[in-house]
């Protein structure tokens, strides 16, 4: 229920931004960085709080929670740095600045929400890592649920669909056309099975690497994702998790945002993300992951980067499932 009203809202926020560029009146457009800039405003002053308000104080005033203010003032700086990013770019000096390294229209408000949206990712992510790391994420991970994952998926295919226009300034093949969305031919398939190999080998040598070099972090890190994913124990389930994420993370990163943040910015946005790495050499891995799907379409098409995209977490799926299956067989 929680997703749903979260993305009711955001599709709706993006619609307004759509309909407002279509309309094209600049004091509307105005008026809309203005309330979008004065909805940041509330987590710039929960950080000074979390940052400034002294430890005892809280401790005091919520003593019957029993709070664990370890990680208070990490939680204080990020939510800093998402607020002065969102109300930044909020500033049309700013965005014509940031239009020179990216292909960003600064008087569009769908590019600026964009960008605030782009920032509110990274920051969710960062808070998340900011309890302790990997650590922390052991401790609190729980068991993911397919349904609600596939629902965050499908937020992001409709967050893409809506983002370019859909219903207001663009339908049918223009939307497909925005998006990358073509009919994939053998050769450009062929491609694809190539980069899938290429992509899971590459990443069982980066992760036999890292557990050579840093085995606890590598085993704690494992943990998180074997915990996270222990209701995917099919071949069906690993199935309708690669698709969905496929599908949903290639519409929205590769399809809407690349032709707009490029490829480097969007790459980095993509890793940050996936937050059940950490900050581990496995992010960089994520980044150049990131960097051959948005090769892949932009010498191709984003049909072919969901391709690789869902045939690659299939075959990792399938690999782990075969472990599990073999681990029946080890004698010690």
């Amino acid at each position: 229920m929680e997703i749903l009203i979260a993305g009711i809202g955001i599709i709706g926020i993006i619609l307004l931004a759509n309909v407002l560029v279509v309309r094209g009146r600049s004091r509307e457009q105005a008026a809309f960085n203005w309330i979008l800039l004065l909805l940041n405003l509330p987590i710039l002053v929960l950080s000074f709080m979390f940052l400034f308000i002294p430890l005892d104080f809280l401790g005091q005033m919520l003593a019957a929670l029993n709070p664990d203010f370890s990680y208070l003032r990490s939680a204080g700086v990020i939510l800093l740095l998402t607020a002065a990013w969102g109300i930044l770019v909020t500033l049309p000096f700013v965005r014509r600045s940031l239009a020179r390294i990216m292909a960003i229209n600064p008087g569009s408000s769908v590019h600026t929400l964009a960008l605030i949206m782009a920032g509110y990712l990274i920051g969710q992510s960062a808070l998340a890592l900011s309890q302790g790391g990997l650590d922390g994420l052991a401790e609190t991970a729980v068991p993911a649920s397919i349904t609600l994952f596939v629902l965050s998926e499908l937020l992001f295919a409709v967050v893409a669909l809506f983002g370019v226009g859909f219903l207001v300034r663009r339908n049918g093949k223009l939307i497909a056309t925005r998006l990358g969305l073509e009919q994939p031919n053998p050769r450009h398939l062929l491609i694809g099975v190539g980069w899938i190999i290429l992509l899971v080998v590459l990443q069982g040598i980066a992760g036999i690497a890292w557990a050579l070099l840093n085995p606890e972090q590598a085993e704690i890190m494992n943990s998180v994702n074997s915990l996270l994913l222990a209701n995917v124990d099919t071949v069906w389930e690993w199935f309708i998790l690669a698709l969905a994420a496929g599908v949903g993370e290639e519409l929205l990163f590769r399809g809407a945002l690349q032709p707009v943040f490029g490829l480097g910015f969007t790459a980095v946005i993509f890793a940050v993300v996936h937050i059940q790495y950490g900050y581990t050499p496995i992010l960089l891995f994520i980044v150049f992951l990131a960097i051959v799907l948005g090769l892949v379409r932009r010498y191709y098409n984003t049909t072919i980067a969901i391709f690789v995209h869902v045939g690659y977490d299939f075959t990792l799926g399938l690999l782990a499932l075969l472990a599990v299956y073999l681990e029946q067989f080890i004698t010690y």
